[in-house]
């Protein structure tokens, strides 16, 4: 009794240890429960003046929310993270006369803690330093507003909605500084009125309302869609793996003037694929990107595989794949573009939110730090001080590799090749420091078309010399073969050879005549037929051997006996071809119809060799 009470006990514990683990189920669980707000307590919807729902307490009912902040969305400068070392793009900080300069993550270009979440809330799925608690001790002042706003918490919902999620009501309410119901409204939870951002910097935010004012400072407020909830104030919200769309809100670039529906987009979307099947990560939310190789140059992966026919090898060893295959500009030619984070693209309203500053331009071409080359994208920045004799140019580069374009549309596809990047023209390499080599380097292409017809022709003129010397050399050594072959034995071996030839020639002949009539050679019709080629194949060597010297002596012997050998060699080669794992169905079908024409033709140049002969003797 005991050991059955404690058998059943173990089992109960497992059943509750394992709860949240994975069960087979193939769908995606739904997400009903009652939501909770920063203290952990129910929230009452229906409330005059209910609490907005807090992200991290209400996901973190079931999933591991610790694990999260060091995710790479949330390492944008708060306690979890150095400074990325990785070349991405920057944060720039513009001002309304169209000045620009970058903001390093390390000091935040002169921003305090919260000026910083509120000036690039818009562009960030909240936490990170928005919700850090080192940051948000910093000394109080004007410059800090934690107190009437509270942290930005990490937005769930900006990347696993499977709703309709408005990206510009996410913006519109981090600039008002409503930060508790900015995912909610966004995710289309709840209504927020107010703008907290009219209230005093000491504002008592458990204070709910403005006794004396209800029309300018009016605080947040968050009123919830009744019809999102139960009885018992449960919602149900439709979340999942993020979809193109969640990713494409916030990292979406265009080209300045294209209409909508001139932008192709990534080819991997449009096959199907989507942002995750190459950006994934587990629950520490920290990105891992696949690498184009994984994909189209290991031999296990799933991608079509590359020929680059006719391009050195140089590229392939210095270049990395987006130089070709990415970008977002019309052939790839030199343009404007906007961006997400720098331009605020994709944000909709009566007011307008796409600015020109900072004005950005692709593609170039830099020496990443180990040494690759890649496509970048660079903006104009104002002069710092400690930086004037480092970057003279006031330019700074990032590295991109989106908006791949297939093969066919690639920079150095037909018809411009070479020069798409090697032309006196082409601003390929306007963004390296030696620019004068490059000038050179192009300018070397002019010539290039007369340097390969050259090359050609003194190719072609060689390759003749050889074969000339090539058949003196085949004539004189078929000569000391035909002197030393005078032996009866000699005789006796070459009558051999041609009764073989003959046998084996009459039986090709027939069965591959009649398996063709037949549509068809299967059985021992087919095996015979594979080794009366072997005999035939090994007279043809005998034969070339011993009978070369006496077939060339004449003029028109020698151009039968030529055409005799060409044929016999296309005949080999095209009952070989098909045994060898390179063409497909329309190859070998074709090889197949070769071979029939060819063996035929090579039967009638065999009788030709043979009535030559014999006129010879008489």
């Amino acid at each position: 009794m005991k050991r059955t009470a404690a058998t059943m006990l173990a089992a109960a514990l497992t059943v509750v240890a394992s709860a949240g683990d994975f069960n087979g189920g193939r769908t995606v669980p739904v997400h009903r429960f009652a939501p909770v707000d920063r203290d952990g307590d129910k929230v009452s919807v229906c409330a005059r003046m209910p609490a907005a729902l807090s992200q991290e307490k209400t996901c973190g009912q079931c999933h591991e929310i610790e694990k999260m902040p060091g995710g790479s969305h949330f390492r944008n400068g708060g306690t979890n993270d150095v400074v990325n070392k990785v070349n991405r793009e920057p944060w720039f900080l513009c001002s309304t006369n169209g000045g620009c300069r970058v903001v390093s993550l390390a000091d935040r270009g002169g921003l305090s803690a919260w000026e910083w979440a509120r000036t690039f809330g818009y562009a960030i799925p909240g936490g990170g330093l928005a919700s850090c608690p080192a940051a948000m001790c910093e000394p109080a002042g004007e410059h800090q507003r934690w107190f009437v706003t509270g942290p930005l918490e990490m937005n769930c919902l900006a990347c696993h909605s499977q709703d309709d999620y408005d990206v510009s009501e996410w913006a519109k309410q981090t600039m008002r500084e409503n930060w508790s119901g900015a995912a909610l409204a966004a995710a289309g939870y709840a209504r927020v009125e107010g703008m907290n951002a009219r209230l005093d910097a000491a504002w008592d935010p458990l204070i709910a309302e403005n006794p004396d004012d209800h029309l300018f400072k009016v605080p947040e407020k968050v009123l919830y869609e009744p019809s999102k909830f139960d009885d018992k104030g449960r919602c149900t919200f439709r979340v999942g793996k993020p979809k193109n769309e969640n990713c494409l809100a916030c990292h979406a670039v265009s080209a300045v003037g294209t209409p909508s529906h001139d932008i192709a987009g990534d080819v991997h979307l449009q096959r199907g694929m989507r942002c995750i099947d190459c950006h994934q990560n587990g629950m520490d939310h920290r990105i891992e990107t696949k690498s184009c190789a994984s994909c189209h140059l290991e031999k296990n992966g799933a991608g079509p595989k590359p020929r680059h026919v006719g391009l050195p090898l140089i590229h392939l060893e210095t270049l990395s794949c987006t130089v070709c295959h990415s970008g977002v500009t019309k052939d790839g030619a030199c343009a404007q573009v906007r961006t997400m984070r720098a331009n605020r693209i994709g944000i909709y309203g009566k007011a307008h939110w796409e600015t020109d500053v900072p004005f950005i331009e692709e593609p170039f071409i830099r020496k990443n730090a180990d040494g690759k080359v890649e496509l970048c994208r660079r903006a104009a920045v104002s002069p710092q001080p400690s930086t004037l004799n480092a970057q003279p140019t006031n330019y700074v580069y990032w590295a991109f590799a989106h908006d791949v374009k297939p093969a066919r549309q690639a920079r150095g596809a037909d018809p411009d090749r070479c020069a798409a990047c090697h032309s006196i023209t082409s601003r390929f390499f306007e963004g390296y420091e030696d620019p004068v080599y490059f000038t050179a380097f192009n300018l070397a292409f002019l010539g290039r078309p007369v340097f390969k017809v050259v090359l050609w022709v003194v190719f072609g003129l060689l390759c003749l010399f050889a074969a000339a010397a090539a058949a003196v050399a085949l004539n004189r050594a078929a000569a000391k073969v035909e002197e030393g072959t005078t032996h009866f034995l000699w005789g006796a071996f070459k009558w051999l050879v041609d009764v073989g030839f003959v046998l084996a020639m009459v039986y090709l002949v027939l069965s591959g005549v009649l398996g063709w009539w037949r549509g068809g050679m299967t059985w021992w019709w087919l095996m015979l037929h594979m080794v009366a080629g072997g005999v035939l194949a090994g007279a043809v060597a005998a034969m070339a051997v011993l009978r070369h010297g006496e077939r060339t002596r004449g003029m028109a012997s020698s151009v039968i006996w030529t055409l005799w050998l060409v044929f016999a060699a296309g005949t080999v080669f095209t009952a070989v071809m098909p045994m060898m794992a390179v063409f497909g169905s329309q190859g070998q079908a074709f090889l197949l119809w070769s071979h029939r024409c060819t063996a035929l033709t090579f039967t009638v140049l065999s009788l030709a060799v043979c009535f030559v002969a014999l006129k010879k003797r008489r």
